[in-house]
């Protein structure tokens, strides 16, 4: 499906919006908070030759909410199997926080990277800008400023922007709040694709939803688990072997 076509049944599902937002407010009240991970944010896997870095930026599954430890969350797990996969040390560094926007981002995370060149960003975003309904050109210009701003800081480092997941997905979700979610969630994710092709060394990796991934997420039913993060770290790791970005 086009840009251009999700953009109009995203538009034509904001019609249900008096019936969905009440249960977006009901479950912002109700639904089941769980804590984010603990341990650093940060770390070194051992090998050999000149060390890989692996910077992360993102919302509440890059903070690792609903996970026991930090090195079950994404970054962590990446690093490992790059580490593994290549031989040589990773240093890995994430900079998450709940709730954020790519918007905000800009300012209230990137700063937490440590400054000096890095061999890989990952930004994982997208689920707070669909549930404010961000239109899709604002949210290219928020990921166009966030990669501008990360490079200035970190040098021209291949960037992969992590796929949106369909919202629609999330077990949490009631209908037709399920839907009107799911609909402008695959619109920024069609939308960040878009935006990687049109920039050097920027990739979209997707990250397909499917009716047997209920088992990927946590009690909440909105965040990963520890199985999902796993996964996930899998297809990234994937995703870098088969495009050779190192």
């Amino acid at each position: 499906m086009t840009l251009d076509s999700l953009r109009i049944k995203a538009d034509l599902a904001l019609l249900l919006a008096p019936l969905a937002l009440p249960q977006g407010l009901w479950l912002k009240r109700k639904a089941q908070r769980l804590p984010e991970a603990a341990g650093e944010r940060g770390g070194l896997l051992p090998g050999t030759g000149p060390a890989l870095r692996l910077l992360s930026i993102g919302e509440s599954p890059l903070a690792g909410v609903g996970l026991d430890r930090q090195d079950q969350a994404l970054t962590a797990r990446l690093a490992d199997g790059l580490a593994a996969s290549s031989g040589r040390s990773v240093t890995w560094q994430s900079a998450a926080r709940g709730g954020v926007t790519a918007r905000r981002s800009l300012t209230e995370l990137a700063p937490r990277l440590d400054a000096g060149p890095a061999d890989l960003i990952i930004i994982g975003l997208g689920v707070n800008d669909s549930v404010q309904l961000r239109p899709a050109p604002r949210w290219q210009a928020d990921l166009l400023h966030l990669i501008n701003a990360l490079r200035q800081r970190h040098g021209p480092a291949p960037v992969i922007l992590a796929g949106v997941p369909d919202m629609q997905r999330f077990p949490l979700l009631p209908q037709p709040l399920a839907l009107m979610l799911g609909l402008r969630s695959r619109l920024l994710d069609r939308a960040a694709a878009e935006l990687a092709t049109s920039m050097e060394a920027v990739h979209h990796a997707p990250l397909p939803l499917d009716g047997e991934s209920r088992a990927l997420f946590c009690e909440d039913g909105f965040h990963p688990n520890a199985r999902g993060h796993g996964e996930w770290a899998e297809r990234l790791q994937a995703f870098v072997s088969e495009r050779d970005i190192f």
